[in-house]
């Protein structure tokens, strides 16, 4: 009989093992019956079927045809690991066992063996120390790294003696990481819920980093499977990208599971039932005088820092030394090389800003508008053309602004604009002239507010920072009677996007101009902390905008962003190029085939959005438009994640490219100062070895974030037909089931896009 119909065929069902097991299960099962009756709310059913499934979990890891085919197959190894460390530690201690098993053995063996060893000081010290988070999360991040070492990992293979250590390590580190995580009744974690998070998703890092390793590495690690995998028709190398994957998608959804559900818990735990009603998922920050002093940071009470953002000159000075920087980059577009990628027009544009204003906006705030160079010649100009009219009522709508950006999204892959430098000048000088007509016809920030899709853009990202401009007493505001901070007044025109700070809500159409900041006679208006994501999280009435869900041009635009986010990343891939190039045979214009292939990605991308919204039950009393709104502003963080590995790739990758050009402008017109271009640096990119665990940590953090906002969202609807018939409670269940699986659908094609090679645009080739 060959290897692998034996190795199938092992199952140890009588082994010791399984007796140990079936025993272990009687005492639980006693034990927990004696507490049900006692407590029959506390001590339910479902707690014995958590610690049966951890049980049987265990059992298959280690009794199964899995443990024989570890040593043949690096990717069955993997998946007893995950057993071991992800699957079988969460079940058992689901179970809450230390009661049930007490309460199951023997009176005489609980009372006077087991209860004084409980009882002992230093039995009890040690089990505060072994269960505290800090070493639960060092042990398991220690043991993934440690055992996958070469060395440990060949001697438990060779050495049967140390395979067993090494399962029973694996399974009891893992018991003390999850221990904090589960937190079995009746322990009580020395942290706040709310830190299980980044508990987990710190932990998912490690885990990432090693399956990257894996994944990437160009030989088999381990020479003991070089023989063995050929065995089952694969090569050792294939095999450890298998095992990889097994170690890092389902690795990375068990983190990211229960971090939702907690951080959800831990965040509405905090609210009332009637708050819940009205918020998505994330606490809601009412403006009240009480909250503004909770606030832990104000950007603009900093001495230095805190000055210059208040002082309107010094806005103005940062918006024409922009100004400057963009005309340098026009001439430069206009008059040097073609080739973009020795080009200011072509690495500074598309590389560089792309990238930093991406991280800005999520980090600390809508700066890239703040310090926007088209702000200054309106502001220039108006001293001398006052405009005259009102931007149309008709008109006033995002809609134009998403079809521009739509057609933006197009043109960029069709005409490829980023490798073209004289392109990109040109761009520039129109959307200055542009904005120059507009502004000077029709008062306020009518581009910014309705037309510039750039603008929507860094708007719609900034709702994940945690940053906001916001008033810092409500009762100051309460009492003024100005509104300066909308009508402005001598020393600032006010907001010009209509947005009246005690109405305000989070940071959409907010540019971070701080107008309002000059205007306010009370200095009542600050850049303060807030719970990152507000924007999407609250479903009430805002200034300017009304109800966010109710905005059908809010919500396509954020639709069309977050389908172009995908869209953008998955045109770099080698396989999409490759399709590009094979359409060819039945298509002669390249032109077309770009266009058809771009049309049907982006159609794909969106499909999963909008089966989620159409899937949903007839009786189902929330129609299309509304679920099509929820599942957009819930799919948000995915989107803005994305953009976030997307351009962060480009920014890191081509970040040594920014000198070379500017050197070769500095001498083209005499200056030598700045040094001879190296042109090495605009080339043959080095990916640093931690971007792809970065970007996949970027993207589960996005993941995270989705999934809750849709797990509260279902929540919500479930408290709203509080009383309702049976299947109306499964109709909600449905429609929260084909959502998520909608976000992890995108997800899915996110990691799918990070680890496919990508195009290094903006670099020369080598």
């Amino acid at each position: 009989m060959d290897a692998p119909a034996t190795i199938w065929s092992a199952w140890n069902i009588l082994a010791p093992f399984t007796f140990v097991a079936c025993a272990i299960l009687i005492v639980y099962w006693r034990g927990l019956r004696r507490l049900h009756r006692a407590m029959p709310t506390r001590w339910g059913w479902r707690r014995g079927l958590f610690f049966t499934a951890g049980v049987c979990a265990l059992w298959i890891a280690l009794q199964s045809p899995i443990d024989a085919l570890a040593s043949w197959l690096l990717a069955a190894h993997m998946t007893q690991h995950f057993l071991l460390t992800m699957i079988v530690p969460p079940l058992l201690l689901l179970g809450w066992p230390m009661p049930p098993l007490l309460a199951g053995v023997p009176r005489w063996l609980s009372r006077d063996v087991l209860g004084p060893i409980l009882a002992w000081p230093s039995a009890q010290y040690l089990g505060i120390r072994l269960t505290h988070p800090v070493f639960g999360w060092l042990a398991m991040v220690l043991l993934t790294w440690g055992w996958h070492l070469p060395v440990a990992y060949q001697l438990a293979l060779e050495v049967p003696a140390w395979h067993l250590v090494e399962h029973m390590c694996f399974l009891w580190v893992g018991i003390l990481f999850w221990w904090s995580v589960v937190a079995p009744y009746p322990w009580r974690s020395p942290w706040p819920r709310i830190a299980m998070p980044l508990y987990l998703l710190t932990a998912d890092v490690a885990n990432t980093i090693v399956a990257a390793i894996f994944a990437f590495s160009p030989s088999a690690i381990y020479p003991w499977y070089e023989f063995t995998a050929q065995t089952f028709g694969v090569t050792a190398l294939v095999d450890q990208q298998e095992a990889a994957a097994i170690m890092w998608v389902p690795g990375q959804l068990v983190y990211l599971i229960p971090a939702v559900v907690i951080m959800f818990n831990a965040l509405s735990g905090t609210q009332s039932r009637r708050a819940r009603n009205v918020n998505i998922a994330l606490p809601q920050f009412a403006h009240s005088n009480r909250r503004a002093k909770r606030a832990l940071f104000d950007a603009l009470a900093l001495p230095v820092i805190g000055a210059a953002l208040k002082s309107a000159r010094v806005r103005g000075a940062i918006r024409w030394v922009m100004l400057i920087g963009a005309l340098i980059i026009v001439v430069d577009g206009w008059l040097g090389p073609r080739e973009a990628s020795t080009n200011i027009a072509g690495t500074l544009t598309w590389t560089h800003w792309r990238g930093l204003s991406a991280i800005t906006l999520v980090a600390v705030g809508n700066l890239a508008c703040m310090t926007c160079p088209l702000i200054a010649p309106r502001t220039f100009l108006r001293r001398f053309i006052k405009p005259r009219f009102h931007w149309p009522r008709a008109l006033s709508t995002k809609w134009l602004a998403a079809i521009l950006i739509a057609v933006w999204l197009f043109s960029y892959e069709i005409w490829s604009l980023w490798d073209s430098s004289f392109a990109t000048a040109w761009i520039i000088v129109g959307y200055f002239m542009v904005v120059t007509v507009v502004d000077l016809l029709f008062e306020g920030a009518t581009f910014c507010k309705w037309l510039c899709p750039i603008g929507q853009y860094q708007m719609a990202l900034s709702v994940a920072s945690p940053l906001e401009v916001r008033m810092r007493s409500s009762e100051v505001c309460a009492n003024c009677q100005t509104q300066n901070c909308l009508r402005g007044n001598m020393d600032a025109p006010g907001c010009g996007t209509g947005l009246f700070m005690p109405k305000k809500v989070g940071n959409l159409d907010c540019t971070f101009c701080l107008d309002c900041v000059s205007a306010c006679p009370h200095d009542n208006i600050g850049l303060l902390t807030r719970v990152p994501l507000t924007d999407i999280a609250q479903v009430g009435w805002r200034s300017s905008i009304g109800v966010l869900a109710k905005r059908m041009d809010f919500i396509v635009l954020l639709a069309v962003i977050a389908v172009g986010a995908f869209a953008n990343a998955l045109a770099m891939t080698e396989p999409l190029l490759t399709l590009v190039e094979a359409s060819r045979q039945w298509i002669d214009s390249k032109f077309l085939a770009v266009t058809v292939i771009v049309l049907i990605s982006m159609f794909a991308i969106a499909l999963p959005m909008l089966f989620a919204a159409w899937i949903a039950p007839r009786p189902d009393l929330i129609n299309f438009r509304a679920r099509f709104a929820n599942i957009t502003l819930s799919v948000w963080p995915l989107a803005i994640s994305m953009w976030l590995a997307h351009f962060g790739f480009h920014f890191v990758t081509g970040f040594r490219s920014a000198l070379p050009p500017i050197q070769r402008a500095a001498q083209d017109i005499g200056v030598n100062a700045f040094g001879v271009p190296q042109w090495s640096a605009n080339c043959c990119a080095i990916m640093p070895a931690w971007l792809i665990p970065a970007q996949l940590c970027v993207l589960g953090a996005g993941l995270l974030m989705s999934l809750s906002l849709l797990w509260s969202s279902a929540e919500r609807s479930i408290e709203q037909r509080n009383g309702a018939k049976l299947p109306a409670m499964f109709t909600v269940a449905w429609r929260a089931s084909i959502s998520m699986c909608a976000a992890l659908s995108w997800w899915a094609l996110g990691v799918w896009i990070v680890l496919q090679p990508m195009q290094m645009r903006g670099l020369l080739n080598p």
